[in-house]
């Protein structure tokens, strides 16, 4: 396959690679995303997830992959094959305020699962809630370049039944004035796109 001008394959030319890339609607850039946090309903915080999903710094997407195991055949012959699906944690970097509202929602779903606080009931002071009480969902979805506002996006992916694995710590230093920033580790049952 050859370009009109005979110079040499077509798909080595750019104007071929970028008329193909506009059938596919473009390039997807990493800036232009959105994260929408739905707390578990029996959760009870002062911070709303809407004061601090502007905050989201950065975030993935959901990885899967396969936990495997080695079939062998006649002791020489063997093959990889798969026996499991493994959900990866996602990790959301929020940038840190003077008010810490970001940390103080994460914190206080943490507390949701486990209390650690001084209680009258010494017994229920490290119990545990039931998955059903503090499993919540997100929402991370991209939009193209000419979209000015966040309302139909090009990719939605959803983690169902998820709640904070680990929030990180942040480090402090006299020596190191850099904004701080933090951490959290998502875990999820399952994932769909939309």
């Amino acid at each position: 396959m050859t370009t009109a001008s005979g110079s040499g394959p077509a798909y080595f030319a750019v104007t071929d690679f970028m008329s193909k890339l506009d059938l596919l609607g473009s390039y997807a850039k990493r800036n232009r995303f959105t994260v929408e946090v739905v707390q578990p309903p029996t959760l009870v915080s002062t911070v709303t997830p809407a004061q601090i999903e502007f905050l989201i710094k950065t975030v993935s997407f959901p990885s899967r992959t396969f936990g495997t195991t080695t079939h062998r055949r006649g002791g020489k012959f063997s093959l990889e094959v798969p026996y499991e699906v493994t959900e990866e944690p996602v990790t959301i970097t929020f940038l840190g305020t003077n008010g810490w509202e970001a940390r103080k929602f994460w914190y206080d779903w943490h507390e949701h699962i486990q209390s650690n606080s001084s209680s009258t009931n010494r017994l229920a002071q490290y119990n545990m809630q039931y998955y059903k009480d503090y499993i919540g969902s997100i929402s991370i979805s991209v939009y193209n370049e000419e979209s000015q506002n966040a309302v139909d996006p090009t990719h939605k992916v959803t983690l169902h039944e998820c709640w904070p694995k680990t929030i990180s710590a942040i480090e402090l230093g006299w020596e190191n004035s850099e904004l701080i920033d933090f951490t959290v580790d998502i875990s999820y049952s399952w994932w769909t796109i939309e």
